[in-house]
């Protein structure tokens, strides 16, 4: 059973990470054009689109998505992937609404430049990656990861070649990096909504519906509060370095943020999708295993990515002024500051669902709430004593450093937790 669980794992891992490759360097190949088309400032919106879009994602669908690799019936899977879909449906047009009827955003509490175009805009882009997250999750369930791979190579394509194309035909402003990301979005979300239907169908059955929202009320309850507060946690520094120091200062850290995030992104989201179905299948059958996989996982990323990440720490500021131009240095220091932050990312990551996994959604909301409170607290601090950026990036490196940390202690403490309650009921 075991070698038989690593060839799947190795095998659909290579099919996500192929994808992801491919997908990410397209975005990467094009960073150097896109910064010296567009300014830090522009980059600075866009890095607030991206962060508020991050925070709406997790609410889009009241994580109810995560229930789908979980559930077994193939009819349910198809009801909760239509629930999924409707929730997002009901907060894009409610968000809409609002902003046609009464002019009010999101954007309004940032001290950002807003066009009427953005909001709308937004609204589009939220609901496209709810869809391609809703479906991601399906494609999951169905082992079918050369598809997720497909997807992103779509979005990828298309967010680049819009971009450029937006700056050079309409606008050269944040605007145009945002409906760039939209129109990727687009594409990434249709190319698995296709293939959902034609395998699926949309036949309904109103009464299952009420059945699997109780039976998986879990998620909504715990679960989405705590996929809240963990990505507040995660684009709360480019939010506040927005309202505090500016779109210019705000859009060096997304630079930095965007580069060295996309790579992760490359690993980490092909390993924890891959994970997050195997995993599900090992808690239901033997937990004493899923725990030597989870060790071995995050021991073996620590090993590979330790050295690399030491020496791109030394060269970072050469690094960004060489490729982005001599404007972008200060991202590079930023991104020297935050290594260790990243490298451990990249070993926990890939791994951090342990808890939703194991039933723990309790003590993953208590988590994030505490780190949340925590960034909250000392972001206002170093505000207030006028610390200035630098320092700000610092403090944000080395609290998230420690809550992974905690996280995979704790993930471990989950699986153990739930080998135990298997013996019980075993006996």
């Amino acid at each position: 059973m075991r070698k038989a669980f690593q060839s799947s794992f190795l095998k659909n891992l290579t099919k996500v990470f192929s994808g992801n490759v491919v997908a990410q360097l397209i975005l990467v190949g094009l960073s150097p054009i896109l910064t010296r088309i567009f300014t830090p400032a522009d980059f600075g919106i866009f890095g607030t689109y991206t962060s508020l879009l991050g925070i709406f994602l997790v609410i889009s669908a009241f994580a109810y998505e995560k229930a789908i690799p979980m559930e077994e019936d193939r009819d349910n899977v198809r009801h909760i992937v239509l629930l999924c879909i409707g929730i997002s449906l009901t907060w894009f047009v409610s968000g809409l609404t609002l902003y046609l009827v009464t002019g009010w955003s999101v954007f309004q509490l940032m001290n950002v430049p807003v066009s009427y175009a953005l909001p709308i805009l937004f609204g589009i882009g939220v609901f496209a990656a709810s869809i391609q997250q809703i479906l991601s999750y399906w494609a999951i369930r169905n082992n079918q990861y050369g598809n997720i791979s497909f997807a992103k190579i779509s979005q990828s394509s298309v967010n680049g070649a819009a971009q450029i194309g937006l700056a050079g035909l309409i606008t050269k402003t944040g605007v145009g990096l945002v409906a760039g990301d939209v129109l990727g979005r687009i594409a990434g979300s249709m190319n698995l909504l296709v293939r959902f239907v034609k395998q699926e169908g949309v036949t309904v059955e109103r009464g299952r519906w009420k059945l699997l929202a109780k039976k998986y009320r879990q998620f909504p309850r715990l679960g989405m509060p705590s996929l809240v507060l963990n990505n507040l946690a995660l684009q709360l520094p480019t939010l506040l370095f927005v309202v505090f120091f500016g779109v210019a200062a705000s859009g060096e850290f997304s630079l930095t943020q965007r580069m060295i995030g996309i790579p992760i992104a490359m690993i980490t989201t092909a390993l924890s999708q891959v994970f997050y179905g195997k995993a599900s299948e090992l808690q239901r059958e033997n937990p004493a295993a899923l725990q030597k996989v989870y060790w071995k996982l995050t021991s073996r990323l620590f090993l590979i990515f330790l050295v690399p990440m030491g020496l791109f720490a030394a060269v970072a500021p050469m690094l960004f002024t060489w490729l982005f131009g001599p404007g972008w240095e200060m991202a590079g220091v930023y991104a020297q500051i935050l290594t260790p932050m990243f490298l451990v990312q990249i070993v926990v990551l890939p791994v951090s669902q342990i808890l939703y996994i194991t039933g723990n959604q309790g003590l993953q909301l208590v988590w994030d709430s505490s780190r949340f409170v925590l960034l909250l607290a000392g972001f206002f601090l170093i505000y207030q004593l006028q610390l200035g950026m630098t320092a700000a990036v610092l403090f944000f490196s080395i609290t998230m450093t420690v809550s992974y940390v905690s996280l995979l202690l704790l993930g471990s403490w989950g699986i153990k937790r739930k080998d135990t309650m298997h013996e019980n009921q075993m006996e």
